[in-house]
């Protein structure tokens, strides 16, 4: 019985790795997973960052529209949104470094959901799923920006 104990040890070991992987968790103050959130390999999971902000939301970027910019490869759905962002990606890009902005005012990075996004005071920030931005959002006037601003300049 006991030969068990490590065996489910190692294993659960790993299982807990490769979820952190996978998921890119991590503390924020790790600095594990570079400037950028390319979980995919892409920024945003190659969703163009202009379009959450002209009205038309989630929109998979094209490989025929790239851009390099804060060590991350951006796609866009258009050359025009390509221009747009290259010339202004600060005004553009996911806040935080594109990991989820909730788990990011908890201390940890998390990988993102294209499709949980807000935008508030003129930036882009993105979630792990649709509850988790909810509850960030429903708390901007307790400090969850706040807390995630402090937490993002530990790194």
């Amino acid at each position: 019985m006991k030969t068990w104990i490590p065996i489910g040890l190692a294993v659960l070991v790993v299982l807990v790795g490769l979820f952190l992987v996978v998921k890119k968790v991590s503390p924020v103050s790790w600095d594990w997973w570079g400037t950028y959130n390319t979980s995919s390999g892409l920024a945003l999971k190659g969703y163009d960052p202009v379009a959450y902000f002209d009205g038309s939301g989630p929109m998979q970027g094209s490989k025929q529209f790239t851009h390099d910019w804060g060590g991350a490869t951006w796609q866009f759905s258009s050359a025009e949104n390509e221009n747009l962002f290259s010339s202004s990606p600060e005004s553009y890009a996911a806040q935080f470094g594109g990991f989820c902005s909730f788990a990011v005012s908890k201390g940890f990075t998390a990988d993102i959901s294209p499709n949980a996004w807000y935008i508030h005071d003129g930036h882009l920030y993105v979630f792990a799923d649709k509850n988790v931005r909810d509850d960030w959002v429903e708390n901007l006037g307790e400090g969850s920006l706040e807390m995630s601003t402090a937490n993002w300049a530990k790194r």
